[in-house]
């Protein structure tokens, strides 16, 4: 199994386990990471982008990396399933992004219903991935 691939299954175990502990803003951003790093594996396994030509297309474009790798996936799902669904899939991991900044830089609380809803989100991108592309 990728290395990247196992990273993003465990920040998905333990967005869970942190929740458990009340780590309710960790659990967030693991539950984030899980989906962003699952994203970055399918930029490889899917458009067969090798990791190394992605940090070069990153680099000249105007997009951060999270950005580029998560229009790189959407704009996929678009022209395999319908921008219906692409649309669908940008805004929930854009929520999901939202959640995340939140809960690492602003100076609010997070608490269980919060990382509970971040933790299902990532459940629901993290399923629609592997099923759509056998992943």
């Amino acid at each position: 199994m990728s290395k990247l691939k196992q990273k993003s299954e465990l920040n998905y175990h333990a967005a869970n386990l942190l929740i458990d502990e009340t780590y309710f803003a960790a659990s967030v951003h693991c539950s984030y990471y899980s989906c962003f790093q699952l994203f970055k594996y399918t930029v490889k396994q899917i458009l067969g982008i090798n990791y190394d030509e992605l940090d070069l297309k990153i680099g000249l474009s105007k997009q951060n990396s999270h950005q580029y790798i998560i229009q790189s996936v959407t704009d996929k799902i678009r022209d395999d399933y319908g921008s219906r669904q692409s649309r669908d899939m940008n805004n929930e991991i854009m929520d999901l992004k939202q959640f995340r900044t939140q809960s690492d830089y602003d100076d609010i609380e997070i608490d269980i219903e919060k990382s509970r809803k971040a933790f299902a989100k990532a459940g629901e991108i993290r399923k629609y991935l592997n099923q759509k592309y056998k992943l």
